[in-house]
């Protein structure tokens, strides 16, 4: 499912399933996001969790998709921040430098999440047997190992994988950093 300013539309009117939408497409992304930051599973979903909470007390004062994106990120990175600040094992505030190294390192994780997530649901919407070939081939396998795991032969994996390729390059055309993302994946 996309999101599109029509959730957050709904959201701000205090539609429930909306914003359970919303939950259920981000939650993922954010908590691979935090997971980056801190590599503690229950602390980072709490941090979430709590954007979200954040979100709803504040929806009224949302009226687009990337505000309300933008918003939740930074709030879990904000927590995560405070979090790790408070068990001392960082001190930001003697190192200002980090701040801006910390904002490049936002934006780009943001830019990764957003990315993979986008491709993750072009990936899904593909044919079956193509499907599993992408996947197969985002998680570095061979032709030959493809072919060999789907009982199907090689020149079977190069047909489907290329078209494959097309129906995600037609797909993803107006997502530029997707695409990126797949080119740099697809050429590591």
């Amino acid at each position: 499912m996309n999101l599109t300013n029509e959730h957050i539309d709904r959201i701000a009117k205090g539609d429930l399933k909306s914003f359970r939408e919303m939950y259920e497409n981000m939650f993922h992304s954010l908590c691979l996001y935090g997971y980056k930051m801190i590599p503690n599973e229950d602390v980072v979903a709490d941090i979430v969790q709590e954007a979200f909470i954040a979100v709803w007390n504040k929806r009224e004062e949302f009226n687009s998709l990337v505000g309300t994106k933008s918003y939740l990120y930074t709030v879990v990175r904000n927590n995560i921040l405070s979090h790790i600040r408070d068990l001392r094992t960082v001190s930001i505030e003697n190192h200002p430098a980090k701040d801006e190294e910390a904002d490049m390192e936002f934006n780009s994780q943001i830019l990764k999440e957003e990315s993979y997530k986008l491709v993750r649901d072009a990936v899904k919407n593909l044919p079956d047997q193509t499907r599993k070939i992408i996947s197969l081939t985002l998680n570095g396998c061979s032709n030959q190992e493809i072919a060999d795991e789907l009982g199907i032969s090689v020149n079977s994996v190069k047909t489907l994988k290329k078209a494959g390729y097309a129906k995600l390059r037609e797909k993803l055309q107006k997502h530029v950093f997707a695409l990126l993302f797949i080119t740099d994946i697809l050429h590591s």
